[in-house]
């Protein structure tokens, strides 16, 4: 921390209305990212928390992957104006698609090099709780106390665990990438899945870079998402020219009569995925069963591999031996982090309350490019200056796009 930092981050007494605010940021992800610059140009106090060894971690955990949105929807004008400070130009059709490793090596990676945040930046620092200095989750409700104490951070690092006081604002961008869906019919984790937990793969493979971890075995993939479409195409063509040892694939789908398309889609990307998804669905590649209307009911173990009981509305039917699972069932996010601050999830969705109601009341018809901004005060919660950004804010509804967290960013500094 540098000195002026060190002075903002000393003690100060509630009626102290001149400091500038004190920022922790959770995540240096994209939208973690944006803020921190956000922070940087407002000459705000800020620390950065991210548990990955590398700020852009997580998004090299899925780096190979295409996204759909094109270049020109994946950075934000912070992220313009941080590349020109440091005098690089970004060489690239802004109608194209950008893969993770793309976004990382030409954008995030850069600005993280910026003095302040790399000064601000603390890599390898998972956050494992956030509370209020001495205050417990059900006292001083609503109350300028509350507000005036600052929150207190449990970190757990390369050497040990520590509380810090240090944040007047939290900024949780944390994202829901590390935190899956269960297997199991009603979401809830099946019988044997935690047992086998080290059977089970939950992100897209590096494909044809890790064919011979694929080739050959019987996959059972879980789930009907763009994930899981990526998934299936991918290990499909692993079987193309001329490859006799592609792998048997069954795609678990929980749904009767799944549907991948959507109306007049603008992503061309998308759109040939979907195409992809629905050719494989209908039984047209060899080596791809689909099983509709099903659930994973139990796994047991199994030589050299696992037994998958499956189900439908009548219950336990059939069983599968396979050699891997490929649960790609999306996640939800850590909602641990904040379990002793007053904040107010949705029932539904278990995103924040006011913004799940503006998403669900848009009636966006399920695309992520009809939703936009919702205004600061959906992003509001009862615990003082507490806010969920970024792709955790939305919860359990999957179309949220970078360029709504960097509206996002915006509006909570409109509110600091």
């Amino acid at each position: 921390m540098s000195a002026t930092n060190q002075e903002l981050a000393g003690d100060r007494g509630p009626n102290d209305s001149t400091a500038v605010p004190r920022v922790a940021i959770l995540g240096a992800g994209p939208v973690g990212l944006d803020a921190a610059l956000a922070t940087r140009a407002r000459g705000f106090a800020v620390q950065v928390y991210e548990q990955a060894h590398v700020p852009s971690g997580n998004v090299r955990s899925w780096g190979h992957v295409r996204l759909f949105s094109p270049w020109s929807m994946n950075v934000s004008p912070r992220m313009s104006a941080g590349l020109r400070e440091l005098g690089i130009s970004l060489e690239v059709d802004p109608d194209t698609s950008p893969t993770g490793h793309d976004l990382a090596d030409q954008v995030l990676d850069p600005l993280w090099g910026l003095p302040e945040l790399k000064e601000a930046l603390r890599l390898r620092t998972r956050v494992v709780a956030v509370g209020r200095s001495g205050t417990l989750k059900e006292e001083e409700i609503g109350t300028p106390t509350r507000a005036a104490r600052p929150f207190r951070i449990l970190l757990e690092g390369p050497d040990g665990e520590e509380s810090v006081e240090y944040a007047d604002v939290v900024l949780d961008c944390t994202g829901r990438w590390g935190v899956p869906n269960a297997l199991g019919d009603g979401g809830i984790p099946a019988p044997g899945e935690r047992r086998l937990a080290e059977r089970i793969h939950r992100r897209i493979p590096d494909l044809p870079a890790e064919a011979e971890d694929w080739s050959g075995r019987t996959v059972l993939v879980v789930g009907a998402g763009h994930s899981a479409q990526t998934a299936l195409r991918d290990l499909a063509r692993l079987g193309e020219g001329g490859n006799g040892n592609s792998p048997r694939v069954l795609w678990l789908i929980r749904d009767s009569e799944p549907t991948f398309r959507i109306q007049d889609d603008p992503l061309p990307l998308r759109r040939e995925l979907a195409e992809t998804a629905e050719r494989l669905a209908r039984g047209e590649h060899p080596r791809v069963t689909t099983l509709t209307g099903r659930s994973v009911e139990r796994l047991d173990e199994a030589e050299h591999g696992v037994l998958v009981t499956l189900r439908d509305e009548g219950g336990p039917r059939e069983q599968h031996r396979v050699d891997s699972i490929l649960a790609l069932t999306g996640g939800v996010g850590d909602h641990e982090i904040y379990r002793q601050l007053q904040v107010h999830e949705c029932y539904a969705t278990s995103g924040p309350m006011k913004l799940s109601a503006a998403i669900l009341g848009a009636d966006a018809g399920g695309d992520c490019l009809t939703q936009g901004s919702h205004g600061a005060d959906t992003l509001v919660n009862p615990e003082p200056g507490f806010y969920i950004l970024g792709d955790k804010s939305y919860g359990r509804n999957s179309t949220f796009l970078l360029r709504t967290g960097w509206s996002q960013v915006d509006e909570v500094f409109t509110l600091l």
